[in-house]
């Protein structure tokens, strides 16, 4: 378990949910004292949340990597879990940090509510209808075929955009945000996760694997349904152009409190690995 979490990483998902909590709760601020732009500051225990969503994709990682789904020797730079401890182990490390999740969601310093939505939240993200696993489970049915639209759309917000959502929703509901707030959070997590996912599969084909710290070539090795095999490499860019220029427009009511959550946005797109 420790091999793979502490193996680095962009941390995307745990800082998607920090500062939309950050975000919310500065425009809390806001509305309470006009006077002069709002940063705002973290919510305390907001960190235990963001642990918990690493915990999630961690976990995806090294099931993903096993011999029976992905296949991959490398994942962060550093050997698989698998290859580093077996089958087995990889599976139970996976399992292992699954339900540490759940545990540490479980004890979360807010109202009960707010902890029980989080959890629902954050299990359907992670679930079969619309979420990680039934992602996955499309995305091996679709290799070797000819994907359309609809299935290529719906692997990428099933199987990498629901948590990236997840994410930011998590942070808002901790954070006391409004149905309007979380309305808006929403539609900003489903942008942004399409456009990462897309710019995933491009750095596939672009990239090295001593760049991406991951094994480049994969999807198209194994066929998989990606963005670049439907539309080629520059109009994938151009879809995941527009995504971000959408998500921003969802934060333009926050201001300046927004500046961080926009500047992820761009980052998805430009970034390298």
């Amino acid at each position: 378990m420790r091999h793979s979490v502490f193996a680095g990483g962009k941390r995307l998902r745990p800082i998607l949910c920090m500062e939309a909590a950050r975000m919310i709760e500065a425009a809390a601020v806001a509305r309470s004292n006009a006077a002069g732009p709002i940063i705002g500051s973290l919510p305390p225990g907001i960190e235990l949340v963001g642990a918990a969503l690493e915990m999630l994709h961690t976990y995806s990682l090294i099931h993903d990597d096993l011999p029976a789904l992905d296949n991959d020797d490398l994942r962060r730079g550093r050997p698989t879990c698998h290859k580093a401890f077996g089958e087995a182990i990889a599976i139970l490390a996976g399992d292992g940090l699954q339900t540490q999740a759940y545990e540490v969601l479980a004890q979360i310093a807010c109202p009960a509510e707010a902890r029980v939505a989080i959890i629902r939240e954050i299990a359907h993200a992670t679930g079969t209808i619309d979420g990680m696993i039934g992602g996955q489970v499309v995305d091996l049915e679709a290799e070797h075929k000819k994907p359309d639209l609809a299935t290529l759309e719906y692997i990428h917000r099933s199987k990498t955009a629901a948590l990236i959502t997840a994410s930011v929703v998590s942070g808002g509901l901790y954070a006391g945000a409004s149905v309007a707030d979380i309305g808006r959070l929403r539609t900003y997590g489903q942008s942004i996760g399409l456009a990462f996912q897309i710019v995933d599969d491009v750095l596939d084909l672009t990239q090295t694997s001593e760049q991406l710290g991951k094994t480049a070539g994969k999807d198209k090795a194994a066929e998989k349904a990606t963005y670049p095999a439907l539309f080629g490499i520059e109009e994938s860019i151009r879809k995941a152009d527009a995504l971000v220029e959408q998500a921003c427009a969802e934060l333009n009511e926050y201001g300046s409190a927004a500046a961080t959550l926009i500047d992820l946005a761009h980052y998805l797109v430009e970034r390298k690995k």
